[in-house]
Formats: C-alpha cells, sequence, structure tokens
C-alpha cells in the first residue's frame, strides 16, 4: 500500500505523540500536533479534518502498513499505546523496504573511494549490515557505537530544518551547573556529533557569541520565524574545530604548543589513533614516545590525556602541567583522604 509524505508525517507524529506517557492524547490533541507537524515540514496550514485521524490510526492498526499497532483508548477518550516499547520505527523492513536499501546501498558503493565522499563508506557498511541481519534474520555482524540511553536526539531533526531554512529559535535551556533552565535566541549554523553525544552551534542574539549547546540539556525548541535570522561571518564550520579536541573552543585562545611523553604500553594507541591532527613524534627513546600537539587547550582535551592514566605526563607548558598536578593531587585525594560525612571527599 502506497503511502504518500503527508500520510507519512502524520503516522510519524501520531507514533511520536503516543509513544509519549507523560501526556493524556486526545483526538483533538493528535490533530494538533499532525497539524503543527504538517506547516513545520511542508508549510501546509490546512486544518485536518476528525475523520483523518481516525483513518489513519485504523490504518496503522492494520496489516495494511505492517504496523499492527497496539494503539488503545482508555476513559473513551485518550489514546495510548498499550506496549510502551511499541513505535512505527521498530517494525521489520519489508521485502519493499529490502528492496529499496539495496539499491539504495548500490547506488552509494559508487561514490566509496572518493576524498569527497569519505563518510559514504561507514554509511554503506551499516546499510549492507542492516540488508543481511533482515534477510536472514541472524545478528548484525557489525556493531557500531551507539547510546541507547541518550537524551536529546529528538531535536535533531528539528534543528536541522532550521539551520536549512535559516529560522531563528528561541531554545529553553538548562546547562549541568544551573538550578533552574533560561531562555536563549539563538541563530542555529550547525550540528556536531562528539562522542555519541550532540551539540548545536550557532550564536546568541544577547552576545552576539558563537555558542555550543548540548542536545541533551535542551528543553524546549520554539521557531521564531519572524526574528530576523542573523548570519556570524566569521564563523566557518570546516574550520571551527581545526584546532580543538571535541567541541569547546573559546575564541579568544590561540593554539598551545603542548609536549607529552607516553610509556611504551600507551604510545601505541597514541600513534595509532592520534589525539589530534597536528600531532608529531618529537623523539623516541627508552623512556617511551615524545609527542607534540598544537591545539586550543579545554575541557576535552584534559579528559583526553588524563584518560592515559600514569601512562602520559605533561612536559609543557607549564601551566598545563600546573594543571595536571592539581588534578592528581585532588585524585589522591578523593581515594586517601576519608570523610566522615561523605563517601567522595570532593573539593566544594
Amino acid at each position: 500500500m502506497p503511502v504518500n509524505r503527508n500520510a507519512l508525517i502524520r503516522y510519524r507524529t501520531i507514533d511520536k505523540c503516543l509513544q509519549n506517557r507523560r501526556r493524556k492524547w486526545t483526538i483533538e490533541h493528535l490533530i494538533e500536533a499532525c497539524n503543527d507537524a504538517l506547516y513545520e515540514y511542508e508549510g501546509i496550514d490546512k486544518g485536518l479534518s476528525l475523520r483523518t485521524i481516525r483513518l489513519d490510526l485504523n490504518a496503522m492498526r492494520s496489516d495494511k502498513l505492517g504496523y499492527n499497532a497496539p494503539i488503545i483508548v482508555t476513559d473513551k477518550k485518550y489514546y495510548s499505546y498499550d506496549d510502551p516499547d511499541y513505535s512505527i520505527t521498530n517494525i521489520p523492513l519489508t521485502p519493499q523496504d529490502l528492496t529499496i536499501l539495496q539499491e539504495v546501498s548500490h547506488l552509494l558503493k559508487q561514490f566509496k573511494g572518493f576524498s569527497h565522499f569519505n563518510d559514504v563508506t561507514e554509511m554503506v557498511n551499516k546499510l549492507e549490515d542492516k540488508i543481511y541481519s533482515e534477510q536472514t534474520q541472524q545478528p548484525s555482524v557489525i556493531d557500531f557505537e551507539k547510546n541507547d540511553l541518550l537524551t536529546g536526539i529528538e531535536w535533531l531533526d528539528v534543528l536541522y530544518k532550521n539551520i536549512v531554512t535559516q529560522t531563528t529559535v528561541q531554545l529553553s535551556y538548562q546547562s549541568f551547573k544551573a538550578r533552574n533552565a533560561s531562555d536563549i535566541i539563538f541563530y542555529p549554523y550547525l550540528l556536531k556529533e562528539y562522542r555519541n553525544r550532540w551539540f548545536i552551534l550557532g550564536m546568541r542574539k544577547k552576545d552576539k557569541q558563537i555558542t555550543t549547546l548540548a542536545l541533551d540539556r535542551i528543553l524546549n525548541i520554539t521557531p521564531l520565524p519572524d526574528e530576523l535570522f542573523r548570519i556570524n561571518k566569521a564563523f566557518h564550520p570546516h574550520t571551527y574545530f581545526k584546532d580543538i579536541v571535541g567541541v569547546t573552543r573559546n575564541e579568544a585562545d590561540k593554539p598551545t604548543h603542548i609536549i607529552f611523553i607516553a610509556n611504551h604500553l600507551q604510545s601505541p594507541y597514541i600513534k595509532t589513533k592520534p589525539i589530534h591532527a597536528s600531532q608529531q613524534i618529537v623523539e623516541e627513546s627508552n623512556e617511551g614516545t615524545v609527542f607534540s600537539i598544537d591545539v586550543i587547550p579545554n575541557f576535552e582535551l584534559e579528559r583526553e590525556l588524563l584518560g592515559f592514566g600514569e601512562g602520559l605526563k605533561i612536559i609543557s607548558p607549564s601551566n598545563l602541567i600546573r594543571l595536571f598536578k592539581r588534578k592528581s593531587r585532588l585524585l589522591y585525594e578523593v581515594y586517601h583522604t576519608p570523610d566522615s560525612n561523605s563517601p567522595l571527599p570532593f573539593p566544594a
């Protein structure tokens, strides 16, 4: 049964609503959510009828689309899934779906090897592994990095569309350090993934600063189509991350020449997986391998270097040595300074 684009948007919207068990959904609420989705994705502002959504619910319940969605009605008006883990996105692929995926896979493989399409290789591998798993009903033979508990992923599509359409947004955002959320007028420029966590980069209206915000700290996003979208001409996404490890960058900082030595146990790992693209081998000795990198120091770099533990030692600059000495002292105190009031004697 062919499904047009608008119907698919409605099905996915209803699916997202029914997965959200923190709210009770009447059919009027579902109509409102579908109207909002169609306006956002297709620019359609014509109101949907009660009959259309009832037909959608029946189609999702049936086997016509292969969904067999366990939609129930409680108190004669509230819609939800009988199975809290159900989603139409979790159903097995149909033979037609597999055929389309195979065609896409064959098309993408033609671009493997071209320097402009380096990211295609991983995409093709994921597709082929999914096709193999569905066709043979066997477990996947490639286990890509993923985080099933990842939060904030629901904002990816919303932010992507606002970036493409250059739409100003208001973010309700609460950092880990803040007690309460704050509203930020934001011009989104770029979505960035780092270690399976997503971030949005853009400029705040208030101070015109390029800011990196974690998607898992966003509580709500409200598009502001009537608010003028401003572009920061000094922001270049292809070079913004050139001098850093991770996503955190202070525009005022400059790259620092950092020298460190790694012992023979850790050196092979650092050689085969460089900490930064600027990494160079300075010398090799009986004590280990001396490396250098030219980066802007940030939290992610500290965590990366500290992750090697006693197998890595900073040689220069002196301010970074002092920082690592302080962190080493605090770590020592965590394990060697018992505190009767707390099992974790972290400094205040």
